[in-house]
Protein backbone atom coordinates (compact mmCIF):
# COMPACT_ATOMS: atom_id res chain seq x y z
CA UNK A 1 0.00 0.00 0.00
CA UNK A 2 1.26 3.65 -0.79
CA UNK A 3 0.93 6.48 1.72
CA UNK A 4 -1.67 8.15 0.03
CA UNK A 5 -4.00 4.85 0.07
CA UNK A 6 -3.19 4.81 4.04
CA UNK A 7 -4.29 7.79 4.37
CA UNK A 8 -7.35 7.74 2.41
CA UNK A 9 -8.12 4.18 4.66
CA UNK A 10 -7.65 5.82 7.90
CA UNK A 11 -9.64 9.21 6.83
CA UNK A 12 -12.58 6.33 5.62
CA UNK A 13 -11.85 4.50 8.87
CA UNK A 14 -12.39 8.05 10.65
CA UNK A 15 -15.38 9.32 9.28
CA UNK A 16 -17.36 6.23 9.87
CA UNK A 17 -16.14 6.36 13.49
CA UNK A 18 -17.18 9.94 14.04
CA UNK A 19 -20.47 8.56 12.19
CA UNK A 20 -20.80 5.69 14.93
CA UNK A 21 -19.59 8.45 17.72
CA UNK A 22 -22.16 10.88 16.80
CA UNK A 23 -24.95 7.79 16.76
CA UNK A 24 -23.87 6.89 20.32
CA UNK A 25 -23.76 10.16 21.52
CA UNK A 26 -27.62 10.58 20.59
CA UNK A 27 -28.72 7.50 21.46
CA UNK A 28 -27.12 8.58 25.09
CA UNK A 29 -28.71 11.85 25.28
CA UNK A 30 -31.96 9.83 24.42
CA UNK A 31 -31.25 7.81 27.75
CA UNK A 32 -30.40 10.60 29.44
CA UNK A 33 -33.93 12.56 28.69
CA UNK A 34 -35.58 9.20 29.72
CA UNK A 35 -33.91 9.41 33.25
CA UNK A 36 -35.78 12.86 34.10
CA UNK A 37 -38.78 11.25 33.66
CA UNK A 38 -38.24 8.85 36.57
CA UNK A 39 -36.62 10.95 38.62
CA UNK A 40 -38.54 12.58 41.15
CA UNK A 41 -36.49 15.67 42.22
CA UNK A 42 -33.75 17.36 39.65
CA UNK A 43 -31.26 19.60 40.37
CA UNK A 44 -30.79 23.22 38.84
CA UNK A 45 -28.74 22.02 35.60
CA UNK A 46 -31.79 19.05 35.25
CA UNK A 47 -34.36 21.39 35.08
CA UNK A 48 -33.46 23.51 33.06
CA UNK A 49 -32.64 20.79 30.35
CA UNK A 50 -35.78 19.42 31.07
CA UNK A 51 -37.59 22.86 30.38
CA UNK A 52 -35.29 23.72 27.86
CA UNK A 53 -34.05 27.17 29.20
CA UNK A 54 -30.69 28.83 29.55
CA UNK A 55 -29.09 29.63 32.84
CA UNK A 56 -30.53 33.20 32.89
CA UNK A 57 -33.86 32.24 32.07
CA UNK A 58 -33.96 29.92 35.43
CA UNK A 59 -32.35 31.94 37.52
CA UNK A 60 -34.64 34.85 36.63
CA UNK A 61 -37.72 32.78 36.81
CA UNK A 62 -36.58 31.67 40.41
CA UNK A 63 -35.68 34.72 41.68
CA UNK A 64 -38.94 36.32 40.93
CA UNK A 65 -41.06 33.35 42.56
CA UNK A 66 -42.26 32.41 39.00
CA UNK A 67 -41.60 28.94 39.33
CA UNK A 68 -41.40 26.60 42.35
CA UNK A 69 -38.00 25.38 43.40
CA UNK A 70 -36.27 24.51 46.98
CA UNK A 71 -33.20 25.65 48.45
CA UNK A 72 -32.90 22.67 51.14
CA UNK A 73 -28.91 24.42 52.44
CA UNK A 74 -29.39 27.55 51.35
CA UNK A 75 -27.45 27.20 48.20
CA UNK A 76 -28.61 24.59 45.76
CA UNK A 77 -31.98 24.80 44.01
CA UNK A 78 -33.59 21.43 43.77
CA UNK A 79 -37.05 21.46 41.54
CA UNK A 80 -39.48 18.73 41.98
CA UNK A 81 -40.39 17.62 38.82
CA UNK A 82 -44.16 17.33 38.98
CA UNK A 83 -44.46 20.50 40.11
CA UNK A 84 -42.48 21.91 36.87
CA UNK A 85 -44.99 19.89 35.21
CA UNK A 86 -47.77 21.51 36.62
CA UNK A 87 -46.04 24.60 36.25
CA UNK A 88 -45.51 24.26 32.55
CA UNK A 89 -49.14 23.60 32.46
CA UNK A 90 -50.62 26.43 34.51
CA UNK A 91 -51.28 28.71 31.53
CA UNK A 92 -53.95 26.88 29.12
CA UNK A 93 -54.05 28.74 26.11
CA UNK A 94 -57.81 29.26 24.41
CA UNK A 95 -56.38 27.81 21.51
CA UNK A 96 -55.24 25.13 22.85
CA UNK A 97 -58.85 24.42 24.32
CA UNK A 98 -60.15 25.13 20.66
CA UNK A 99 -57.54 22.71 19.48
CA UNK A 100 -58.79 19.76 21.84
CA UNK A 101 -62.33 20.67 20.88
CA UNK A 102 -61.81 19.97 17.64
CA UNK A 103 -59.58 16.68 18.06
CA UNK A 104 -62.87 15.79 20.58
CA UNK A 105 -64.91 16.16 17.27
CA UNK A 106 -62.44 14.29 14.86
CA UNK A 107 -62.03 11.37 17.20
CA UNK A 108 -66.09 11.45 17.56
CA UNK A 109 -66.53 11.77 14.36
CA UNK A 110 -64.54 8.74 13.34
CA UNK A 111 -65.95 6.79 15.62
CA UNK A 112 -69.42 7.18 14.54
CA UNK A 113 -67.73 6.50 11.08
CA UNK A 114 -66.13 2.91 11.96
CA UNK A 115 -69.54 2.42 14.50
CA UNK A 116 -71.34 2.78 10.77
CA UNK A 117 -69.15 0.83 8.57
CA UNK A 118 -68.97 -1.99 11.03
CA UNK A 119 -72.83 -2.11 11.14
Amino acid sequence: MTKKNIENDNTTMCSTCLLKLSYIIARMEKIESALYCIKGTLNFKEAREYLDLSNSQLYKLTRNGDIPYYKPTGKLIYFNKQELDEWVCQNHSEASAECEGIIAEIDKAGADHNDKSNG
